[in-house]
């Protein structure tokens, strides 16, 4: 169970008030934790405080404003265009809709389930303590890969069916 700090200067650490921290939480072995504060709707959500290690909500995820992920192209090295083929492999895809085990309100969800994103994208996939999960975000370009594809193949079509109308 994480303890709240009441030392006043947080053990030498000090909150970024200007990123509404609220309190600074020591967890399990001495595993310093910032909680953030809405200030609205109450909703807190636990970072860790070594930035190199990955932030777990179990819950809801409510963002007012955009999510970025860095795509510059100076962070990048051996670029390559997606391959047809690779987009087309998105066809084999299964989606689901499921309820989470752990969910009190049995909410539907809409998704896929990672083994099977496994076997056709290994990419997309990651495995933490036996858990694995995907990356939805990764998706996109092959999902627009194929969109150009088929668009392609319409177009041509209906140039087909022109020519044969005159």
């Amino acid at each position: 169970m994480a303890l709240v700090s009441n030392v006043a200067n947080y053990g030498g650490r000090q909150p970024d008030n200007t990123q509404n921290i609220k309190q600074f939480v020591v967890g399990n072995g001495n595993q310093a934790v910032w909680v953030y504060k809405r200030l609205l709707s109450g909703l807190t959500v636990q970072t860790p405080a070594d930035t190199n290690r990955p932030v777990l909500i179990n819950n809801d995820l409510y963002v007012n404003g955009s999510i970025f992920n860095p795509s510059d192209k100076n962070l990048k090295k051996n670029i390559q265009p997606i391959s047809i083929d690779k987009s087309s492999e998105i066809l084999r895809l299964e989606p689901v809709e499921f309820n989470y085990n752990d969910d009190r309100t049995q909410r539907k969800h809409l998704g896929f389930i990672a083994q099977d994103m496994e076997k056709i994208y290994p990419e997309l996939v990651t495995s933490q303590n036996n858990i694995k999960s995907l990356n939805y975000v990764e998706l996109i370009p092959l999902l627009v890969l194929q969109i150009q594809k088929q668009q392609k193949e319409i177009d041509e079509l209906k140039e087909q069916i022109i020519k044969l109308n005159k």
